[in-house]
């Protein structure tokens, strides 16, 4: 799948895994977002403010209000419609209830419709509640302005059709206006949710694949450790066999099992420190399949047939299965091989996955190379490929190949590297790992 570019300069999917967001558009709107009841007191300050001026000026007028009641009326409206405004997020309904009373209630004492609260009211019900909200609220409110309108104009009957119609054409306009905002903040709250359960599917699979290579890492390491406790076996029989007749053998066999028995704590320390980890960590999911190559099930080498781990003796064999396949690949090998069988087996896994994906994503290579390096302490293995990426389809799902390398890496102090060398192909994976040869007693 392609990721696109949300924001320019800035990757929507960055290299240690996280999902973000783009950043919203603007300053000012990332600022009122952060400050709700700012924004509120804001636009309650907006009708306050007129309204404060209208009422101050008929009271300091010269000989006082004509009709104090009406101004009064008007100051307890205000204050209350005011008040009201403050919650036009949190209760947008109610907000809505108040401004058409407030409405109702200013006809007959300014002659006309206190309609600025109403079109708030109704913009919020449309933003904050939904859509069916929106005009159920839009005909209460217009029927209140008719009523209103009827009230004040009863004497003609004449006037008041036309009032009644400027004020629903106001309020259509506004609650059209609150059902788009709406309608794209809801939109987009959608996509925030999608996004959010997306992390979260691909980290709790990025952990399943971590854990199920775990159990693979455990059965192999089984066998291997297995088998050196029968080795040790055969030789302990071995040399108290010779112990009277060749003291000098019967020596070297305990020798071998010694040597045996330390390479096996080894492994076993290895182990145990593998499965102890948190693999809670997410990390990310690699676009790769198993390790027993495209399409494998992993949990199905449970049930495989116990027949011999492969190691570095069986690497040429793999390249030449591969190279019969029709994959151009070519195996070079410089410095002793580790005889450790766990760490031949994980060098074997590494080459077998990376030979399965250049197989299966790299169209038109022609070498892939796999080279295998070792030095005291320290073993390097990179498999290369010159190929054009081949585009994944849509119903391909992700698999877990990179996470099970990164986990056998880790198995023997290393690190494992995958990546694009050159834009467009060239894809590239490198392992290096640690050998720690036990010595053997002289």
């Amino acid at each position: 799948m392609t990721n696109a570019q949300l924001t320019p300069g800035r990757p929507s999917r960055p290299a240690g895994g996280e999902l973000r967001l783009p950043t919203p558009p603007g300053v000012a709107r990332r600022f009122w977002a952060r400050h709700p009841w700012l924004a509120d007191s804001l636009v309650a300050a907006v009708y306050f403010v007129p309204m404060a001026i209208t009422v101050l000026i008929d009271l300091t007028a010269p000989g006082g209000p004509a009709r104090p009641s009406v101004v009064v009326v008007t100051a307890v409206v205000t204050f209350v419609l005011t008040a009201a405004l403050l919650f036009r997020r949190h209760a947008p309904l109610l907000v809505l209830g108040v401004a058409c009373a407030g409405l109702l209630a200013s006809f007959p004492s300014q002659g006309q419709g206190d309609t600025v609260p109403v079109l708030i009211a109704l913009y919020a019900v449309a933003v904050y509640r939904g859509v069916r909200s929106a005009w159920v609220g839009l005909i209460a409110a217009v029927g209140v302005a008719a009523l209103g309108a009827y009230l004040a104009d009863g004497a003609t009957y004449a006037a008041w059709p036309s009032v009644a119609g400027q004020y629903a054409i106001l309020m259509l306009a506004s609650t059209l206006l609150g059902v788009t905002i709406g309608d794209r903040k809801r939109y987009v709250a959608a996509l925030v949710d999608l996004a959010a359960q997306l992390a979260r599917e691909r980290d709790q699979q990025a952990q399943l694949a971590r854990i199920t290579e775990r159990g693979r890492i455990a059965r192999e390491m089984h066998d291997i450790v297995a088998h050196s406790l029968s080795v040790m076996v055969a030789l302990a029989d071995g040399a108290d066999a010779l112990l009277d007749k060749d003291p000098v053998r019967s020596r070297a066999a305990m020798r071998e099992v010694a040597a045996t028995g330390r390479s096996s704590m080894t492994e076993m320390r290895r182990l145990l420190g593998v499965l102890a980890e948190d693999p809670a960590d997410p990390e990310n999911p690699a676009d790769h399949d198993g390790p027993n190559g495209p399409g494998s099930d992993d949990t199905a080498s449970a049930d495989a047939p116990l027949n011999p781990q492969p190691g570095a003796d069986q690497l040429v064999d793999l390249v030449d299965s591969f190279r019969s396949a029709g994959l151009p690949a070519r195996l070079e090998i410089s410095g002793r091989i580790p005889a450790n069988s766990g760490l031949q087996l994980t060098l074997y896994r590494i080459v077998q996955e990376s030979l399965t994906n250049a197989l299966r994503y790299a169209a038109e290579p022609t070498l892939v190379s796999v080279r295998l390096a070792s030095a005291p302490g320290r073993v390097e293995v990179v498999v290369a490929d010159n190929g054009r990426r081949r585009v994944e389809g849509p119903a391909q799902r992700p698999g877990r190949g990179l996470i099970g390398l990164r986990e056998r890496a880790a198995l023997y102090g290393g690190t494992l590297e995958a990546g694009v060398m050159i834009p467009g192909g060239g894809w590239q994976v490198r392992a290096v790992m640690d050998v720690d040869e036990p010595e053997t007693d002289k």
